[in-house]
């Protein structure tokens, strides 16, 4: 079914420190895809993780990411793009004072971690404040939750 996604559109999430904005999830493409923009400020980061069954497709269109796989970083600039197949270690930062990217997910599924573990919000307010490093305990509840993703937490966000 063709889908047209019109710019204002989109359920919008806060999720460590970054906006998210669900442009298509598997529901609107049979499971195949989901695609997610990411909008946040310098220093929002993710641990360094690990995907059983997803790959990830990174589309930079403002800004500047520093991205890492397997032990490898890499900048991925305006215009960039950067895939991570399922099953490799990695983690991104925004490098930029911010950041705008729109994340590929094959197939769809995971979309719903954002769903179901970030905070509704509204896409015209001002980006969430990029969060310090979290205490011990949500960093085992997050690990929890992401589990039931078949997603693994392997360290911390890379220095």
């Amino acid at each position: 079914m063709t889908r047209l996604v019109r710019t204002d559109e989109g359920n919008a999430y806060d999720h460590l420190g970054l906006r998210l904005r669900m442009r298509l999830t598997g529901g609107d493409t049979a499971g195949h895809l989901a695609v997610i923009e990411h909008v946040g400020r310098r220093g929002a980061a993710t641990p360094l993780h690990r995907h059983s069954r997803e790959g990830e497709t990174f589309v930079v269109l403002d800004g500047e990411l520093d991205g890492w796989s397997d032990g490898d970083h890499t900048v991925v600039a305006a215009g960039d793009t950067l895939h991570l197949p399922a099953g490799s270690e990695h983690a991104y930062r925004v490098r930029s004072t911010t950041a705008r990217f729109l994340l590929l997910v094959t197939p769809a599924g995971f979309e719903q971690f954002f769903v179901a573990d970030g905070t509704p919000s509204d896409p015209a307010a001002e980006l969430p404040p990029v969060p310090g490093p979290p205490p011990a305990q949500a960093v085992e509840r997050l690990g929890q939750v992401l589990d039931g993703y078949g997603v693994a937490i392997t360290g911390p966000p890379p220095a």
